[in-house]
């Protein structure tokens, strides 16, 4: 396991129109599964979360919870804002904002962000991967879980390398629940 293991972890989640909100509602419910493992109540997982459609908005950073019920409180919180895919600027917040030590980065600690999509960016597209890489170039490594996606190359731009290791892919979000223990192992 890795019940011992120090993870800053920012997670991204997609609420573009094409999300809609009751699979909106599904990626939050994976959030808090997949939360379920870390160990966050010790102090040894942070974690921060952004949603972006049109925009990007910080909902929590990685210094706001201690506890893994405020943190499950904070999710239930999260409001669904539908709009265009703006992936580039979710990521540039998550590199240059999420994982300062202002906002509760750790030095010595592993900086992970999770990246939940159903598509392909549709504003500032051409940013999307260079945030990618200066976010990897910062050593954050990036999994990506993207959902229903017939082209891959985005994702797949986005993902740490190797890839086959760091993107994920499922057909529909109820398919989610059923990727919990692998990405955790993965983050391992």
């Amino acid at each position: 396991g890795c019940s011992d293991t120090q993870i800053d972890l920012v997670v991204i989640l997609d609420a573009s129109t094409s999300v809609t909100e009751p699979n909106f509602k599904l990626m939050l419910e994976f959030l808090k599964d997949f939360l379920s493992i870390a160990d966050i109540d010790r102090g040894n997982v942070r974690v921060g979360v952004v949603i972006y459609s049109t925009k990007d908005h910080v909902q929590f950073h990685l210094n706001q919870y201690r506890s893994k019920q405020d943190i499950y409180n904070a999710i239930d919180n999260i409001p669904y804002r539908f709009g265009s895919t703006n992936t580039a600027d979710a990521l540039k917040t998550m590199h240059r904002e999420m994982f300062t030590q202002r906002n509760g980065d750790r030095p010595g600690v592993d900086n992970i962000c999770i990246l939940i999509t159903d598509g392909i960016s549709n504003i500032n597209s051409r940013r999307t991967i260079p945030e990618a890489e200066a976010a990897r170039s910062k050593n954050i490594h990036i999994y990506v879980i993207g959902i229903g996606l017939t082209d891959l190359r985005e994702v797949d731009g986005i993902a740490s390398k190797p890839v086959e290791e760091n993107r994920f892919a499922v057909q529909e979000f109820d398919e989610l629940s059923a990727m919990k223990n692998k990405v955790f192992s993965s983050l391992c």
